[in-house]
C-alpha cells in the first residue's frame, strides 16, 4: 500500500532533516530525495511546483511505501523542527491523502 501526502517546508530543512537530495537542480528549483528506513520502508519527496526561490517555503508531494513509512517521515520533520532550536524556523504542514 502507498501512502501519500504533502508538506509544506524548505529545501533547507528538508536537507536538515534527510541530507542532500537524490536530484537537486538549484536554477530550476527541482529537488528530490528518496529515503529508506531501517525497517526497509521508503519515502520520495518531490517538490509540486518548480521555478521560484529555493529559500521559500513550498509544497512537496511525499510518497511513502507504507503507513510505517508515513509515520517516520513525520517524525523526522517534527525532529528537524526542533533542529532549530526555538529560531525562526519554515512552518511545516503535513496534510495525507486518505
Amino acid at each position: 500500500m502507498t501512502q501519500s501526502m504533502e508538506i509544506n517546508t524548505s529545501v533547507a530543512m528538508l536537507v536538515s532533516v534527510f541530507g542532500n537530495p537524490i536530484h537537486a537542480d538549484a536554477e530550476a528549483n527541482n529537488y528530490e530525495w528518496y529515503v529508506e528506513f531501517p525497517d526497509g520502508s521508503s519515502a520520495i519527496l518531490k517538490n509540486l511546483s518548480k521555478g521560484g526561490s529555493a529559500g521559500r517555503v513550498q509544497a512537496w508531494e511525499v510518497s511513502c511505501s507504507s503507513e510505517a513509512a508515513a509515520e517516520q517521515v513525520t517524525a523526522k520533520l517534527e525532529e528537524g523542527e526542533n533542529y532549530y532550536d526555538g529560531g525562526l524556523h519554515p512552518e511545516l504542514f503535513i496534510k495525507r491523502d486518505n
